[in-house]
């Protein structure tokens, strides 16, 4: 009864759990636009959610998508901006553009936060609306490349657990054999102490009769040497 009854409890966890990991698989990628402070003073940005991706990840793919654009990447602890430096980004500039991205940790993932500067000016939607868009479809790109990467590392994770249980079932698949094998040892065992009985009470009632015999034998024995006194 309780073996069925955990079973009934693994089974309703996993299906929870999948069903919490695909509610929580990003599919929408919405950008917003802000105006903040930042080491530039006040400019104009653009903000992703990245859900599931953990803030310090989200910095590593930063600079890995910043180097993918031939830039140089700096990032100083004691700052929380990322510089991208000469960033290569046709859709936006036909010249280099300088970056700054901020990571900013939010419930399930991060938030990243970017700033475009054109060289004198930054990039807003209202003042350089073409740049803006090309900006907007570079890094809702990135957020969905960051997306597919949360989902296989997911998968890889998933699979790792699934390699496991597949190994459980096989060693509880071998313990049942070994106790089939086990039981079967059993049975001839118990044939055979069976036998075994049936033989030790006839040997039993041999030797009964047998000492009967020697005790008999004694008793002449006896009878025979008071005769010589």
């Amino acid at each position: 009864m309780n073996m069925k009854k955990n079973l009934k409890v693994s089974l309703f966890t996993a299906a929870l759990l999948f069903t919490f990991a695909a509610a929580n698989a990003q599919t929408q990628f919405t950008t917003n636009e802000v105006r903040q402070f930042m080491s530039k003073g006040e400019q104009n940005g653009i903000e992703i959610i990245l859900n599931g991706t953990k803030p310090e990840d989200a910095k590593d793919a930063i600079e890995k998508w910043g180097k993918k654009m031939k830039a140089k990447i700096v990032r100083d602890k004691k700052s929380p901006e990322i510089f991208i430096d000469n960033a290569q980004m046709p859709t936006v500039s036909a010249n280099v553009v300088d970056m700054y991205a901020i990571v900013t940790p939010v419930d399930n993932g991060s938030k990243v936060t970017i700033y475009t500067d054109l060289g004198g000016a930054f990039v807003s939607s209202a003042a350089y609306g073409t740049q803006y868009a090309g900006l907007d479809a570079s890094l809702k790109k990135f957020a969905k490349d960051q997306a597919i990467e949360v989902v296989e590392e997911q998968q890889k994770a998933e699979e790792k657990i699934l390699k496991t249980l597949t190994g459980n079932l096989k060693d509880l698949t071998k313990d049942k054999e070994d106790y089939l094998k086990d039981i079967e040892k059993a049975k001839a065992l118990i044939q055979q102490r069976e036998q075994d009985i049936i033989k030790n009470d006839a040997d039993q009632a041999a030797k009964q009769q047998q000492i009967s015999i020697q005790q008999q034998i004694i008793e002449t024995v006896k009878t025979k040497r008071a005769t010589l006194n």
